[in-house]
């Protein structure tokens, strides 16, 4: 048994499956993945990374489990532990690229000494089955119970206040989904309220918008192939970065090293239809100048969480609704070029937009 002290949950306690798991190379690799890729360049002790995360979830999970004794199995925290082993260097950022590190996470677990060790207790497709539990992977789960309060710790903000034990308490898990008692409404709430006030401040910054679209460029122009880049961390990827025989990869990876990002032409929530073709047009016109940021819209799950007596979250709570029809209203979509030529874009995309 080991005792880690943890900024968000105090001591976590890790048994020995825990700690072995832990131990092995894929899981020390998430010391090196920062939980909010280059949120950093807007918050700068955002520098926080998977691997804490990682035993937040553990930990938040392994509570809810053992007040659910009867219906969940043990196994279920080792899941939650081991849920971002797949995450790309700067976490979400590359998935623009390589899909989803959810798969990646899948194919990691196949691979290397963590199988090994994983093989001591369970059969890989028992556990792998697990990923998706409703406590690891589910519409209010243990993951983001843990990142909505860490982020906003390490960001400063002050979205982050969860009354996460009350929660735990009032979660039962009835064989299939999680269902929130009737003394848990408020705090789920209030996780749904920090996620909504947290997308705009945070998660969708215009600094790490497009920084993180500066990164994917260049990593796109360097052509890594997603074998290599899924076990990558991030020293290895930006020393690759700043290493590479394309001088326009070089120039994008020195400009976000320096903080001289490139500025907003168009920053608009008006969806658009014609996305992949003005891409084309920047491309074709620009090079890696000008970049096309447009990110998905925002799900929101937790308003399809279950409430004791069978109806949804949103359908019992009117601040719920509220917030899941305001969701939109903070996503945008932007047009990013180098300072030099800002207005030759601008012109560009004025003329492409008619």
């Amino acid at each position: 048994m080991k005792v880690i002290r943890d900024a968000i949950h105090g001591d976590i306690v890790l048994d020995e499956f825990a700690l072995r798991i832990v131990d092995t190379p894929e899981f020390q690799r998430l010391r090196r993945i920062t939980q909010l890729g280059l949120a950093y360049l807007a918050y700068p002790s955002a520098r926080h990374t998977r691997f804490e995360h990682s035993l937040g979830t553990f930990w938040l999970a392994k509570k809810i489990a053992e007040n659910n004794r009867d219906t969940v199995e043990g196994a279920v925290a080792y899941a939650a532990l081991l849920h971002d082993l797949g995450h790309y260097p700067f976490s979400h950022t590359l998935e623009a690229l390589y899909g989803s590190h959810e798969e990646n996470t899948r194919r990691a677990l196949k691979e290397g000494e963590i199988r090994d060790v994983i093989g001591e207790r369970y059969s890989l497709k028992e556990f792998l089955s697990l990923l998706k539990h409703p406590i690891v992977s589910g519409d209010i789960d243990a993951d983001r119970m843990d990142y909505l309060v860490r982020d906003a710790y390490y960001t400063g903000v002050a979205y982050g206040l969860v009354d996460l034990d009350r929660l735990i308490r009032n979660l039962r898990y009835d064989g299939e989904k999680l269902i929130i008692g009737q003394k848990g409404i408020m705090a789920a709430q209030s996780l749904l309220l920090a996620r909504s006030m947290m997308y705009p401040t945070v998660y969708q910054h215009h600094v790490s918008r497009i920084a993180s679209a500066m990164l994917i460029k260049a990593v796109e122009l360097e052509r890594i192939r997603e074998k290599e880049v899924a076990t990558m961390d991030e020293v290895d990827l930006i020393a690759r970065l700043r290493g590479s025989e394309r001088d326009e990869v070089r120039e994008l990876v020195k400009a976000i090293d320096d903080r001289r990002l490139y500025k907003r032409i168009v920053y608009t929530n008006e969806e658009f239809k014609n996305v992949e073709e003005l891409k084309k047009a920047l491309e074709d016109e620009f090079n890696h100048l000008a970049i096309l940021d447009y990110p998905p819209k925002p799900k929101f799950e937790e308003k399809n969480a279950f409430v004791e007596g069978g109806q949804r979250l949103s359908n019992v709570s009117p601040l719920v609704r509220s917030l899941v029809e305001l969701k939109d209203t903070h996503w945008r979509w932007g047009v990013y070029a180098r300072e030099d030529v800002r207005e030759e874009v601008r012109q560009f995309v004025m003329d492409f937009l008619g």
